[in-house]
C-alpha cells in the first residue's frame, strides 16, 4: 500500500526542531561548564606560577610557628609571602606537601612564586644569624654579645659557664668555662639556646687539639688548661699575628728563668674579678692579692684570663726561638723586644713616656 500523501512532511520539521535544540542547550551547558574550569586554571596559574611580593620593602622576615596548614597560609598571605586565595591548600593537597611544612624564621626576598615559597619552607632553609666572637674577650663579654641577639640570657649564661661537666676530660681542674669558649663566627637559628651556644664553641674549642698540639704539650710539659692560660695572655697582649709566637717566647724564657711574668692583662682581669677596673692599672693596682697578679705571683696564674684563638694557642705550644726577656708597646699596635733589662727600661722610657 502506498503512503498517504504528506504523512512524512508532517513529523519530519518536529523531531529536526526539536534535536536542534538538545544540541544547542547541550552546547550552552558545556560552555557553562567549561568557561569556570578554563577560568579557575587561569587563575591558578597567575596564583601559582606568577611572582608575587605583596609588603613592602626588598626584604621582609616571617616567623612559621609550629601551627596548621591552615594557619601557615593564613600567615603567609596576611605578611604578603602568597597572594590570597584558595589556591593554596589546593597546591598542597594536590602535591601533599603540606605535612612537610617546617617551622622556623624564614627570610623573603624579591617576588617569588608560590612553589617557590613551599619549597622553602619544605626544605626549612630557615634564616640563620651570624655572631662573631673576636679572640681575646673574657666569657662575660662573649656571652653578652649572644645574649644582644636575642640567644639566650645572662643568667641563662652564667649557669652553663659553671658546668664544666663538657670539659671534665680536658681539664679536671676547671670550675668553669673560661678558656674553652672557642672566638669564631656561628650561624644560629632563632630559639637556639644557651646551653646550645655554649655546646658549639665548646665543642669547636675542642676540635682544634689535634694529636700534633697533644704531643708538643706534652713535650713542653704543659698541661692542657696550663697551655690554654698561656695562650690567653699571649692573645690578650698583642692582636698582630707576626708578634704572637715572639711574645710567647718571652714568656717561656721567663717560666723557664724563674721570673715573673709581670703580664698586665693579668691584673686586669683579677681588678674585673672584683669589679674594680676602671679602665687603667694604677700602681696601686699592682699591689693586689690574687693569683692572677703576675707581678706578685712567680709562674702563670690558675686559669685563662680570656678566650683565645687559634693562633695564639699555636705560639703557646710552638713559641718563637729567642733570647728575649722583655716587650713593651711601642704604642702604634707593635712592640719592641729586649733580652736584658737596661735595654727594656730605655725601651720603655722611649715608647711609655
Amino acid at each position: 500500500m502506498s503512503a498517504l500523501p504528506g504523512s512524512r512532511k508532517g513529523t519530519t520539521p518536529s523531531r529536526s526542531r526539536r534535536g536542534s535544540a538538545l544540541k544547542t542547550f547541550l552546547i550552552f551547558l558545556g560552555i557553562l561548564l567549561w568557561v569556570p574550569t578554563v577560568m579557575g586554571l587561569v587563575l591558578y596559574y597567575l596564583w601559582a606560577e606568577v611572582p608575587f611580593r605583596g609588603y613592602g620593602g626588598g626584604r621582609i622576615v616571617v616567623e612559621v610557628p609550629h601551627q596548621s596548614v591552615q594557619e601557615v597560609l593564613l600567615l603567609l598571605q596576611g605578611k604578603g609571602i602568597l597572594r590570597k586565595g584558595p589556591f593554596g591548600r589546593i597546591y598542597l593537597a594536590l602535591t601533599r606537601r603540606g605535612a612537610r611544612l617546617q617551622a622556623g624564621e624564614y627570610l623573603f626576598e624579591g617576588p617569588l612564586t608560590a612553589p617557590q615559597v613551599f619549597d622553602r619552607l619544605v626544605r626549612g632553609d630557615i634564616l640563620y644569624h651570624r655572631v662573631t666572637v673576636p679572640e681575646g674577650l673574657r666569657s662575660g663579654q662573649v656571652f653578652a654579645l649572644f645574649a644582644k641577639e636575642g640567644f639566650g640570657t645572662p643568667e641563662e649564661y652564667q649557669k652553663e659557664f659553671l658546668d664544666v661537666s663538657r670539659i671534665a676530660d680536658l681539664d679536671p681542674e676547671a670550675s668553669d668555662l673560661e678558656g674553652y669558649l672557642y672566638p669564631d663566627t656561628y650561624s644560629l637559628a632563632r630559639g637556639t639556646s644557651a646551653r646550645e651556644v655554649v655546646d658549639q664553641m665548646v665543642q669547636s674549642h675542642r676540635l682544634l687539639w689535634e694529636e700534633e698540639w697533644l704531643r708538643k704539650a706534652a713535650q713542653t710539659d704543659l698541661s692542657m688548661r696550663q697551655a690554654i692560660t698561656l695562650a690567653s695572655l699571649i692573645e690578650k697582649e698583642t692582636g698582630r699575628s707576626e708578634e704572637r709566637s715572639l711574645i710567647a717566647s718571652v714568656f717561656h724564657n721567663r717560666l723557664r728563668e724563674g721570673m715573673k711574668l709581670q703580664c698586665d692583662p693579668t691584673i686586669i682581669y683579677a681588678l674585673v674579678m672584683r669589679n674594680r677596673y676602671r679602665g687603667n692599672i694604677t700602681r696601686s693596682d699592682l699591689q693586689i692579692d690574687s693569683r692572677y697578679n703576675t707581678y706578685a705571683y712567680a709562674g702563670l696564674p690558675p686559669g685563662p684570663i680570656a678566650n683565645p684563638g687559634r693562633e695564639a694557642l699555636r705560639a703557646a705550644l710552638f713559641p718563637e726561638e729567642s733570647d728575649y726577656l722583655y716587650f713593651v708597646s711601642m704604642n702604634n699596635g707593635r712592640h719592641t723586644f729586649s733580652t736584658n733589662l737596661g735595654e727594656h727600661n730605655r725601651a720603655v722610657k722611649r715608647y711609655q713616656r
